[in-house]
C-alpha cells in the first residue's frame, strides 16, 4: 500500500462519515498520514474505524500493520487513550460505553 492509497483512503472518508474529517501528510524521520475525526460519540466512531479500516478485508491488514489509534480526551492529550497500536506487544486502553 503506498502514501497514495492511504491518502485516497482519507479523502473518500473525508465526504462519506458523518464525522469531520481531515488529514494531514508530512515526515518525521519517516513519512506518515495522520487523519483526524471529531465526533460527538466516540464509541460509535471507534466501531466504525475498526470495523471499515482494521478489520476490512480491504484495506484492513496492511493499515493494521502500520497504524496507531488515539483518541483525546477533555484534557487533550493529557487523558487520551490507545486504541490500537501495530505493535501488538503495545498495551491497549478499552474505550467505555456509554450507558443509559
Amino acid at each position: 500500500m503506498t502514501e497514495e492509497d492511504i491518502t485516497d483512503i482519507c479523502a473518500k472518508l473525508e465526504t462519506g462519515w458523518p464525522e469531520t474529517i481531515c488529514y494531514e501528510v508530512g515526515d518525521d524521520e519517516g513519512r506518515y498520514v495522520n487523519l483526524f475525526l471529531t465526533t460527538l460519540n466516540r464509541s460509535e466512531t471507534w466501531d466504525r474505524i475498526r470495523s471499515q479500516l482494521i478489520e476490512s478485508k480491504l484495506p484492513g491488514g496492511e493499515l493494521r500493520d502500520a497504524m496507531i489509534v488515539t483518541i483525546t480526551g477533555q484534557d487533550g492529550w493529557d487523558d487520551c487513550l490507545l486504541l490500537h497500536h501495530f505493535d501488538r506487544a503495545q498495551p491497549l486502553d478499552v474505550l467505555e460505553q456509554k450507558t443509559g
